[in-house]
C-alpha cells in the first residue's frame, strides 16, 4: 500500500469526529450548565469530566492497543487475528470496568482529597459521579471497540456511533436541564444515555456487518502468552504514560481549585476547549497510527517514512489552523460556554495560552500515534516520564511566583517537551526495520 496526502486526510478526518466524542460530551455538559446563572455548576460538572476523564486516560491503553493490533492485523490479512484482537479488547474493558464500580467509593474519595471542592459544588459533584460510575464497563467497551473499528478502517461506523451518542447527549442536556430543570443531575443522566447508546450501537453495527465471526478463535488462543505478553508490555508502557497525563491534569485542576470558584471556572472552560482541540489532532494520530501499524505488519520501511513525513506536515498544518481560528474567534468561543460576564472576562485573561496550545502540542499527539500503532511504546513511556519531571519543575517554580499565569506556563511546558522528547526517538522507530 502507497501512502498519500489525500489518503491520510480521507483517513484522519472522519476519525477527528469519533475521537472528539467524549470532549465533546463533557463541552456541551459545561456550555448547558454554564447558562444556568451560576459558576458553582460549571466547577461540578467540570470536575466530574476531570474524574471520568483520569479513568479514560488511565485505561486508554485498552483502545489505543486494540487499534494497534488490529492495524497490524490488517497488514498480516490474518482474519483470526483481528478477532482476537476485538475479544482480547472488549473483554478486559469489561472486566476492568466492573472493577471500578466495585472500587467507586475509594475513587471517590481520593477524588475529594485530590480537588478538595467548596461546599456549593461537593454535592452537585457528587450526583454528577454517583450517576456516571455505573456505566463505566459499557463506557470502556464502547471505546474499546471504537479503537479496533479505528484500527481496521470501519470509517463509516466510527463516525456514526460517535455522532450519534453526542447527538442524543446535546437533544438530552437541553430537555433535562433546560425543559425539566434537572439540573447536573440532568446532565449526567443524559452523559450515561448517550454512552449507553453508543455501546448498544457499536454491538449492533458489529452483528450487522459481519465483519468476523466471534468464534473465528479459540479463547486460549486470544489469550496465548506470547500475545498477552506484547499486550501486557504496550499497556505497562502506555499506563505510564497515562500516569504521567493525570499528574498533569489533575495537578492543574487541583491548583485551579485552589485559586477559587470564578477563577477555576474559567480555567475549566479553557481545558474543555483545549480538550476538542487536542482531539482534533488525534484523529490525525489515530491515521497515523492505522498506516504506521499497517506499515509494520507489512514490512513496508518506505510506507513508514511516508507517514513521517506526513503526519509532520499535517500536524503543523492543523495546529497552526488551530491557534489562528481559536485566537481569531475567542470572544464567540468563550460565549458558548457561559453566559457570565465575569467569568468570560477572567478567561480572555488567560486564553493566550489556549491559542498556543495547538502548535506546541501537535507533534507530540500526532507521533504518539505513529509509535503506538507500531507497537513501540517504550520511547512513548521514557519521553513521558521525561516530560512530566520538566512540567513538575515548572510547576513548583512558576506559581509561587506567577499565580494562574505560572500554571499555564507549566502546561505549554508539559506539551513543548512532550514533542521535543518523542521527537529524539523517531530516528530508532525507522531503524526497527534493518
Amino acid at each position: 500500500m502507497q501512502l498519500s496526502h489525500m489518503r491520510f486526510i480521507k483517513t484522519s478526518l472522519p476519525f477527528t469526529f469519533s475521537t472528539m466524542a467524549a470532549s465533546l460530551m463533557g463541552a456541551v455538559d459545561t456550555a448547558v450548565v454554564g447558562h444556568l446563572g451560576n459558576y458553582t455548576y460549571i466547577n461540578a460538572v467540570s470536575l466530574g469530566a476531570v474524574i471520568f476523564s483520569t479513568v479514560y486516560w488511565l485505561f486508554g491503553f485498552l483502545k489505543i492497543s486494540t487499534s494497534g493490533f488490529a492495524a497490524q492485523a490488517m497488514g498480516h490479512h490474518d482474519p483470526k487475528l483481528l478477532a482476537g484482537a476485538f475479544l482480547r479488547g472488549v473483554l478486559a474493558a469489561f472486566a476492568i470496568g466492573l472493577v471500578l464500580v466495585v472500587l467507586q467509593e475509594p475513587i471517590w474519595r481520593t477524588a475529594l482529597v485530590l480537588f478538595n471542592p467548596d461546599a456549593a459544588t461537593e454535592p452537585l459533584l457528587e450526583r454528577y459521579y454517583r450517576l456516571l460510575i455505573w456505566i463505566m464497563p459499557l463506557t470502556l467497551v464502547f471505546q474499546t471497540a471504537q479503537g479496533w473499528f479505528a484500527g481496521t478502517l470501519h470509517v463509516r461506523i466510527a463516525v456514526l456511533t460517535a455522532l450519534a451518542s453526542n447527538l442524543i447527549n446535546l437533544v438530552l442536556d437541553v430537555l433535562f436541564v433546560v425543559v425539566l430543570n434537572l439540573e447536573v443531575t440532568g446532565v449526567a443522566a443524559a452523559t450515561c444515555i448517550a454512552n449507553i447508546t453508543g455501546f448498544l450501537a457499536i454491538l449492533y453495527f458489529y452483528w450487522q456487518h459481519k465483519l468476523l465471526p466471534l468464534t473465528a478463535v479459540p479463547l486460549k488462543e486470544i489469550f496465548s502468552r506470547p500475545t498477552c505478553r506484547q499486550m501486557v508490555q504496550c499497556g505497562s508502557h502506555l499506563t505510564v504514560r497515562m500516569f504521567c497525563m493525570i499528574i498533569m491534569v489533575n495537578s492543574f485542576m487541583h491548583q485551579s481549585s485552589a485559586f477559587g470558584g470564578e477563577l477555576l471556572a474559567a480555567n475549566s472552560i479553557l481545558f474543555q476547549i483545549q480538550f476538542i482541540m487536542g482531539d482534533i489532532l488525534t484523529g490525525l494520530s489515530q491515521a497515523g497510527a492505522i498506516y504506521s501499524g499497517i506499515a509494520f505488519g507489512e514490512h513496508n520501511k518506505p510506507m513508514l517514512n511516508d507517514t513521517l513525513r506526513i503526519s509532520f506536515i499535517w500536524a503543523i498544518g492543523f495546529g497552526l489552523a488551530q491557534s489562528v481560528g481559536y485566537y481569531a474567534c475567542r470572544h464567540a468561543i468563550l460565549s458558548c460556554f457561559t453566559d457570565l460576564p465575569s467569568v468570560i472576562h477572567t478567561a480572555q485573561e488567560y486564553d493566550l495560552f489556549i491559542a498556543f496550545f495547538p502548535l506546541i502540542s501537535a507533534l507530540g499527539i500526532v507521533y504518539y500515534g505513529v509509535f503506538n500503532g507500531a507497537l513501540y511504546t517504550k520511547p512513548i513511556c521514557i519521553s513521558m516520564l521525561l516530560t512530566v519531571s520538566c512540567y513538575l519543575t515548572a510547576y513548583f517554580t512558576l506559581i509561587p511566583l506567577y499565580g494562574n499565569i505560572g500554571l499555564w506556563l507549566a502546561f505549554l511546558v508539559f506539551y513543548i517537551a512532550r514533542s521535543g522528547f518523542l521527537l529524539l526517538f523517531v530516528p530508532k522507530l525507522q531503524q526497527r526495520f534493518t
